[in-house]
């Protein structure tokens, strides 16, 4: 697994893997995804085609009553539109590189999904709605910090969380969303 400095090429930064899980309806993959440096991991998943690989990925239902469905695979492609949420299993990186860092907004969002209820914090553009962001960006999975998401058809004795850092949500499964307002301690931008 990838991890400290990214192999270098002729002085020149490559690739390297993150250990991710991936969500749908009601399967959870995890393995290891690309990531070409210095691209985040949100960018490899945005430019993504309609498919994305892993390497080394076991396949489990989501329900905690089943076992691991699958012997690890050397290679596997997802579809984009059945992945709800992707989290990576480390924690991204904090070294912002200079020449993408913009001063963003943060506040707290209640999601519905197919198959999840989440909270998590959303960070758009200074005076941006979480809607005009959707709409200006339909097929870009939206970054969500300090995710808490409920599998919503394990709602019994066996309920499934998720607790993340970090998670991309994929907007084509989104049900519906509620921005919070901006905790009285944080300051508010003008529009």
């Amino acid at each position: 697994m990838f991890s400290g400095e990214p192999p270098r090429a002729e002085g020149k930064l490559v690739s390297g893997w993150t250990q991710v899980e991936v969500y749908a309806t009601f399967m959870k993959l995890t393995g290891e995804m690309e990531v070409a440096h210095p691209d985040r991991l949100s960018d490899s998943v945005n430019r993504a085609g309609r498919f994305f690989s892993l390497r080394d990925t076991r396949a489990e239902p989501l329900s905690v009553n089943y076992p691991v469905l699958s012997r690890v695979e050397p290679r596997t492609t997802i579809a984009k539109s059945a992945v709800i949420l992707l989290c990576p299993l480390e924690e991204p990186a904090a070294e912002p590189r200079p020449e993408t860092w913009r001063r963003k907004a943060t506040h707290q969002a209640v999601f519905n999904t197919i198959a999840f209820s989440l909270v998590g914090d959303i960070h758009p553009d200074p005076g941006e709605t979480l809607q005009e962001h959707l709409e200006a960006h339909p097929d870009d999975f939206l970054p969500v910090t300090n995710v808490s998401a409920l599998w919503v058809p394990a709602l019994s004795n066996d309920t499934s969380t998720v607790q993340r850092p970090f998670a991309l949500l994929n907007p084509a499964a989104i049900l519906s969303f509620s921005e919070r307002e901006v905790a009285p301690s944080q300051p508010r931008r003008p529009a």
